[in-house]
């Protein structure tokens, strides 16, 4: 369930096998929370998010996009 904060689709890359996986990042609505992506670029969200590659198990992947989601009932 969401609590009405943002939302982003994190897009990986796994820099061993070049896998790609996407992540979704559910930002909670409280003071000085990221609400846009350059927001979320310039916060400590990003750092606290962990990356496993389902592939080859390295724990090192690049972020090569990230996207906004929106709700559609919005």
């Amino acid at each position: 369930m969401h609590d009405g904060g943002a939302r982003f689709a994190i897009h990986l890359m796994c820099t061993n096998c070049l896998r790609r996986k996407v992540q979704t990042l559910s930002v909670p609505a409280v003071e000085d929370a990221p609400t846009c992506v350059e927001e979320l670029v310039e916060s400590q969200a990003l750092a606290q998010m962990r990356f496993v590659c389902h592939g080859c198990e390295s724990v090192i992947g690049e972020i090569v996009a990230i996207k906004q989601l929106y709700s559609e009932l919005a």
